[in-house]
């Protein structure tokens, strides 16, 4: 049997800064259809791909920012805002304090946590004197929380992957009375869970404007403080291995 060409494995693989074992052969490739193409658990052939809905959240932030105007202001006329995430992860701790154990001896996946981040794009339009043109000002007001999601029942755990951890096959040396160090073995397994992702399906703010520096002789401002109640409903969605008709059992036919 050939040996691959460590020349022409380079060429195709530019990009990887690890070193190409000096000598690699391919003995042996096999399929095996997962849960041997039967009803057993664990064979998904016939099911569907799609995103599911895990939660569905009205979220409030509340927001407190100072911004200073780039001149005099002698009114406010209107602010446009618009809401941008500019993060939206799922964490899931993988211990719990009611259950540490399963019946596997493995710790229980616990509380779900998201992680939101975002900004209010604030569109100032001002006027500095009693008569002239409207001024324009925009700024970004950054925000950030954390707040704990209830577990879905539609959501599938992540599971855990081992690579750290030493599984080691150990063998007896040639008299039995030992292990053999010239032979060892190990096992390590990968999980690739699907991440959850969000979907924002509505935003609304609710604000407060607070001339900061007014001056009552000439009725003019610089410095605003805005107090912000942002309102948001929030989708996180993962993509599922779904049965038909939800249950595992064919769609009925449709009737005529």
């Amino acid at each position: 049997m050939n040996f691959h060409s460590k020349s022409k494995f380079n060429k195709v693989h530019k990009s990887t800064s690890c070193k190409t074992a000096d000598e690699a052969k391919t003995l042996n490739c096999e399929r095996f259809g997962f849960g041997n193409g039967t009803d057993d658990e664990g064979a998904t052939v016939g099911y569907f791909n799609i995103p599911v809905v895990i939660a569905d959240e009205w979220i409030q932030v509340d927001v407190e920012s100072v911004d200073r105007l780039p001149k005099l202001a002698r009114e406010i006329k209107r602010i446009r805002k618009n809401v941008h995430i500019t993060q939206c992860k799922l964490v899931q701790s993988q211990f719990t304090n009611q259950d540490p154990l399963n019946d596997n001896g493995v710790f229980t996946p616990g509380v779900l946590k998201l992680f939101l981040a975002g900004f209010v794009r604030k569109n100032i339009e001002f006027v500095p004197s009693c008569s002239g043109a409207v001024e324009h000002h925009t700024v970004d007001v950054p925000f950030h929380c954390v707040l704990p999601i209830p577990t879905p029942t539609d959501y599938d755990d992540q599971q855990l992957s081992v690579k750290n951890g030493v599984n080691e096959l150990v063998f007896n040396d040639k008299h039995g009375m030992g292990m053999d160090s010239k032979v060892q073995g190990f096992a390590t397994y990968e999980f690739f869970n699907n991440k959850p992702y969000c979907r924002l399906e509505f935003a609304g703010v609710t604000e407060l404007d607070i001339s900061e520096d007014w001056k009552p002789h000439c009725h003019t401002f610089r410095t605003v403080r805005e107090k912000m109640i942002v309102e948001m409903r929030l989708k996180v969605l993962q993509l599922q291995q779904v049965p038909p008709n939800g249950n595992g059992t064919p769609a009925p036919p449709a009737s005529e």
